[in-house]
């Protein structure tokens, strides 16, 4: 499966400084051509308006001579030294060439270990990523066992050729199976509307966006239950992206919305005809390259993701539910709402829709962020007895941070296609004579959820909390103080201390709390 997965993949070749020689090689002769085609048409020229001179003087008897032109044109000798120049040009570009075919295919290390043919036909990236946890829950009365933790384990590979399609296929190995994470086709034909098709995960929100390698904290904020609860972190479907104008990036995604590794089910010929497909849409923009404020970067975008979901009426465990919620320590889960299936009635297809407003701007090195969310469920109950009514329940969740890079560097520096790229230290870390520190960056978080829609009393199949192994809330909120050590633009160290506080106390394995304390440890390391 490894050997699949990297043998599957690419990347964008980069030129070589021997392609840039080829070219400008092959420019200045391009040049010389024309200039020699130029001088042989002055030449003509100038022989038959001569001739025409001659004929003209023969007729009129004239002894008068010919007056000169105010430029000597081209001699022979000229003529020929210009065409032995472009000769010589020539023949360079041809060796140029065949000492390119001759070294075969190079390889170089930049962000991932990469192969590229000498004439940019293809390329082709390996790259992957560790990231290894330690969770310390706190207090006597903690719920949760202190543990090691792999969170992340891929291999992948991306693959560019002609540098007009992408291929990118990736695997997680943290499991006890593999899985498929990403696995793309990308035309880039036009780069403002490159089109995605496959599994990947679609643009919504911000950190939801950035990658785990690019992520601000640890784990990310209470918002992302949202998505990770119903497993629409990724999903499969087709998505047009790009930046028709450079302050500006969209992206365009239709998926089948039911998650990652996964696609439409059609148990019934009710169940195909009730669901559709997620159209899921995103849009910012960057203030400060608009009004071209230095050492900053003013982001702001909207989200939009919505679809019908199909609601199986034979089980409960089948049925569509609304998204549970699990603390950003990853330990308790503290908010599971029951599917929307219910003995005395039934409950049709559902409604989900999912909204969202980010910010984020930065002054040099700091930096504020803060995102606010609202899912959305509605459908239509229909009791054994009485009349169908229809319900709709709500959870929004949010964020703010701040985040502050210590050791000097500039946060535009690092921003870039509408979202926040990995931090490149400006003296990466090195035990060796004259090496620096790497970057250190401080962080803190506030994030908050609410659900209070969905309630224990709520009508059975509209959205009701479980309470089947545990005494749930549904409101919460939590802290998070984290200190950040870059190494280099490949390796990280991350100390983080969360306080998740629940609205009502939660019970779980016999335990009443109403907080949880968690100090989370990740060293990672990624190409």
């Amino acid at each position: 499966m490894t050997l699949a997965l990297l043998g599957a993949g690419v990347v964008h070749a980069q030129e070589t400084d021997l392609e840039t020689r080829l070219r400008e090689l092959e420019s200045t002769m391009q040049k010389m051509s024309k200039e020699v085609e130029s001088l042989r048409s002055q030449v003509e020229a100038e022989k038959a308006a001569r001739k025409a001179a001659e004929a003209a003087a023969a007729q009129a008897q004239s002894a008068l001579p010919v007056a000169p032109t105010a430029e000597a044109p081209p001699t022979r000798q000229e003529l020929n030294e210009a065409l032995a120049t472009a000769q010589e040009a020539k023949e360079q570009a041809a060796n140029m060439q065949q000492r390119f075919e001759q070294q075969g295919v190079q390889a170089s290390f930049v962000d991932g270990l990469q192969l590229q043919d000498p004439r940019g036909r293809w390329g082709l990236r390996i790259s992957g990523r560790a990231q290894l946890d330690y969770r310390q829950y706190l207090g006597d009365d903690a719920a949760n066992a202190n543990t090691f933790g792999v969170r992340r384990a891929r291999l992948g590979a991306q693959a560019t050729l002609f540098k007009d399609y992408l291929v990118q296929v990736e695997g997680e190995f943290a499991g006890s199976s593999v899985v498929l994470t990403n696995g793309f086709l990308e035309l880039q034909w036009f780069n403002p509307a490159r089109i995605r098709m496959g599994q990947f995960k679609p643009q919504f929100g911000l950190e939801q966006t950035l990658l785990d390698l690019q992520s601000d904290f640890q784990e990310r904020a209470l918002t992302q239950n949202i998505l990770d609860g119903n497993g629409l972190n990724y999903d499969r479907g087709i998505m047009v992206h790009g930046s028709p104008w450079a302050p500006m990036y969209y992206a365009v995604t239709v998926s089948n919305g039911t998650g990652v590794n996964a696609e439409e089910q059609a148990r019934s010929a009710a169940e195909a005809n009730s669901d559709s497909k997620d159209v899921t849409l995103r849009g910012v923009i960057d203030f400060a390259k608009v009004f071209d404020w230095r050492d900053s970067v003013v982001h702001a975008g909207l989200s939009y993701k919505g679809g019908k979901q199909a609601n199986r009426q034979s089980s409960q465990t089948d049925a569509f539910a609304a998204p549970s919620f699990r603390t950003e320590a990853r330990g308790l889960t503290f908010f599971t709402p029951l599917s929307f299936f219910g003995a005395g009635g039934t409950t049709g297809e559902i409604d989900r829709t999912i909204e969202a407003a980010e910010l984020s701007t930065s002054w040099r090195s700091l930096r504020f962020t803060g995102e606010w969310w609202r899912a959305q469920y509605s459908g239509l109950r229909t009791p054994t007895a009485g009349a169908p009514f229809e319900f709709s329940r709500d959870i929004t969740a949010s964020y703010v941070s701040l985040l502050w890079l210590m050791s000097g560097e500039t946060w535009s520096d690092f921003y870039a296609g509408g979202y926040w790229q990995k931090i490149r230290p400006n003296n990466r870390f090195s035990m060796e004579p004259g090496g620096g520190w790497g970057a250190w960056e401080l962080g803190l978080r506030y994030s908050t959820m609410d659900a209070t829609d969905f309630r224990a009393s709520n009508p059975s199949g509209t959205g009701q909390l479980s309470t089947a192994n545990l005494v749930p809330t549904n409101k919460a909120n939590a802290w998070t103080v984290q200190l950040k050590w870059i190494h280099n633009v490949y390796s990280r160290w991350l100390l983080s201390y969360v306080r998740t506080n629940f609205d009502s106390p939660v019970l779980v394995n016999g335990i009443s709390v109403d907080h949880e304390d968690a100090l989370l440890m990740r060293a990672q390391v990624d190409f």
